[in-house]
């Protein structure tokens, strides 16, 4: 008999998958809706019904995001669909056979959306950069070939790092359409394609690099594009932590920024310490643009600064630097405080590291020591860069009025 139960929060919340097949569960209220439980614990919302000696299975949508009622409500609409003639399941097939590469990511972000993945903004970003040149065309047209070709492509053009990204992504959205939205006949062509060797990166800005890249940050032109650089290196934050930073998350009296768990990796609120270098940048951009909304305002969709590619290689180029990318500014703060001696632990917590081993560690400590490495390591960076003595604070440089000017 199949197995039913009355649907509630709580009671789909009991669910436990079944290991190596799919669970279905049946609701007692409304007729033909049913959950599915996937081996790793994922529950999707289906209307199940005969049409022509034919059992059809038509996606509702997911269990954490649709709401039992909805799902009732729609499972009775269908039902009344095939009461009328009507096949939704073969209409959507029709739909799906017909989709783009477009169409299909536009509904992985929905769904990617729904569950609050943190990197999507990224994912967003690659679709756009990368993939344009497969985004019209029908997924059941596209190849292996094509992927291949495109990995290439981006290795060549962006590195071996970019181009794996690229290819995982692309995997990905097709795993999507064939697990989740029951594509039929659909197959992956990125499965079992190779990734580039990856090579663990250890670059950072040396002490003797250091003079002639803040000569050249100095000369900088671009107001957002300086300061965005000296936060990046001055707090050790993220690329995409900084580029939407707010000025709600910033405390100047305090001297701590937070970074909210929804735009941190492990999901936690991350406090990193303000040192005075950093205080001096959001001061002086507080007081000639407002401390309001985006500390990088921008133009564009986000609202904030995005991908600074051209100002990081007029940089580089500037201050004749190879090889240095900007996530290898997090790295450098990480190195020039363990130079100075301050324990791991310590830094991992205000890099907002997250991991079994060290979180516990973590924990204990207070916000102090967190502080005080923070400035024992922008201070090592700025006497490095021979701005700097031991104890005395130097600007970089006399900001000039901010004005918005193109990356």
């Amino acid at each position: 008999m199949p197995e039913k139960i009355n649907f509630t929060k709580s009671s789909l919340l009991a669910l436990e998958p079944v290991p190596g097949k799919r669970r279905r569960v049946y609701d007692e209220k409304q007729k033909g809706l049913a959950v599915y439980v996937s081996p790793t614990g994922a529950k999707a919302f289906y209307c199940i019904r005969r049409v022509e000696g034919r059992v059809e299975w038509v996606r509702i949508g997911d269990a954490t995001t649709v709401s039992i009622e909805t799902a009732r409500t729609t499972a009775a609409g269908i039902i009344d669909q095939i009461a009328a003639g009507t096949n939704p399941a073969e209409q959507k097939r029709i739909r799906k056979a017909e989709m783009t590469f477009s169409d299909l990511f536009a509904e992985w972000v929905k769904e990617c959306k729904a569950k609050g993945k943190k990197s999507l903004g990224n994912d967003e970003r690659n679709f756009r950069l990368h993939l344009q040149g497969i985004a019209k065309k029908k997924i059941t047209e596209i190849e292996r070939t094509h992927i291949r070709a495109l990995h290439r492509k981006i290795t060549t053009g962006a590195g071996i790092y970019q181009g794996n990204r690229v290819l995982a992504l692309t995997r990905a959205v097709f795993n999507f359409g064939i697990k989740t939205l029951d594509i039929p006949g659909l197959t992956n062509p990125a499965a079992g394609l190779k990734m580039n060797r990856e090579e663990s990166r250890d670059r950072r800005l040396h002490p003797d690099e250091m003079p002639k890249f803040f000569e050249a940050l100095a000369a900088e032109e671009n107001p957002d594009m300086r300061d965005y650089v000296m936060l990046s290196l001055l707090t050790g934050a993220r690329r995409s932590n900084v580029l939407a930073m707010t000025w709600t998350e910033i405390n100047l009296e305090r001297r701590t920024w937070t970074i909210p768990g929804s735009k941190a990796k492990a999901k936690d609120n991350i406090t990193v310490p303000l040192t005075d270098a950093a205080i001096g940048v959001l001061q002086a951009r507080a007081e000639a643009t407002g401390a309001q909304g985006w500390v990088f305002p921008g133009s564009g969709a986000t609202g904030h600064l995005v991908e600074p590619k051209k100002g990081w290689q007029r940089l580089l180029q500037r201050a004749d630097i190879e090889d240095l990318r900007l996530h290898d500014l997090r790295r450098s703060l990480a190195s020039f405080q363990i130079d100075a001696g301050v324990s791991l632990a310590v830094i991992g917590k205000g890099l907002g590291h997250h991991s079994q081993q060290t979180t516990a560690v973590y924990a204990r400590l207070a916000q102090d020591p967190v502080a005080d490495a923070w400035q024992k390591g922008t201070d090592a960076i700025l006497v490095a860069a021979g701005l700097k003595k031991t104890a005395e604070v130097v600007p970089l440089k006399k900001l000039p009025s901010h004005r918005k000017s193109a990356i």
